[in-house]
């Protein structure tokens, strides 16, 4: 093999040089663009942490707001039978018409009131795969749950124990999952409409309504559901 002996041009010395004097420009671009790189993923870790934030503040609000219903409906009811005992003395003291009637229906009013269950939204967690909703019952005891989804239903829910009781205080938390058949949006997204249908210890028939739309949760107040048998059934007697 013949060795070349002929000494390096001058251009080729300057093309060297050139080389070796962009190497620190590549190593500087890519330690650049690795800085950079650096900065968007502290700026992105630093919006999921702000929306995490923000998610959790929409979940306490919505739990403060729902004690607030609470204690403004139990206001509101007591407020009512209070109006309905100062009615009966007004006529006792004033005409002596009280009829048993009236009385009785206060009594029940009364009742109710005392033994009425009450839901209130105790926070929410979700991720992609499933969420997970948290209900304190903040009235009395409540039995024969059952959760009934109306409208599209995008996410499938698990069923309660309709055997088991929630007394005072007591959480009341079930879960669910986005339906991928029909919905591309994942279960941390999936908006729901539930009712949850409940009895008091009298066999007396509530309802309140959950929605979620994004990361906020509503419920609302206790619905007394009166005897519709019954009443179809004197409805159907009086056509025939």
């Amino acid at each position: 093999m013949d060795i070349d002996w002929t000494e390096p041009k001058i251009t080729d010395w300057i093309s060297s040089i050139g080389t070796l004097l962009g190497i620190p420009t590549v190593i500087y671009g890519i330690f650049r663009l690795f800085v950079k790189n650096k900065d968007q993923e502290k700026k992105l870790n630093a919006l999921e942490s702000l929306a995490q934030s923000q998610a959790l503040q929409i979940q306490e609000l919505a739990r403060q707001t729902s004690e607030y219903q609470y204690h403004s409906e139990l206001m509101r009811e007591s407020n009512e039978i209070f109006k309905d005992q100062v009615n009966i003395q007004n006529q006792v003291f004033l005409h002596n018409r009280v009829t048993d009637k009236q009385i009785i229906e206060l009594q029940k009013k009364e009742r109710r009131l005392s033994i009425k269950p009450h839901f209130v939204s105790a926070g929410m967690f979700s991720n992609v795969d499933k969420f997970d909703i948290h209900l304190k019952n903040k009235g009395k005891t409540a039995k024969n749950l059952r959760l009934e989804q109306i409208g599209e239903e995008l996410a499938r829910i698990r069923k309660l124990d309709s055997t088991k009781e929630y007394d005072q205080n007591q959480k009341l938390e079930f879960s669910g999952r986005s339906d991928s058949t029909r919905t591309e949006l994942n279960s941390k997204q999936v908006p729901f409409n539930i009712i949850i249908h409940f009895e008091d210890i009298d066999g007396n028939r509530y309802e309140q309504r959950l929605t979620r739309q994004q990361h906020k949760i509503d419920i609302s107040e206790p619905k007394l559901i009166e005897n519709q048998s019954s009443e179809s059934g004197e409805d159907q007697s009086s056509e025939r």
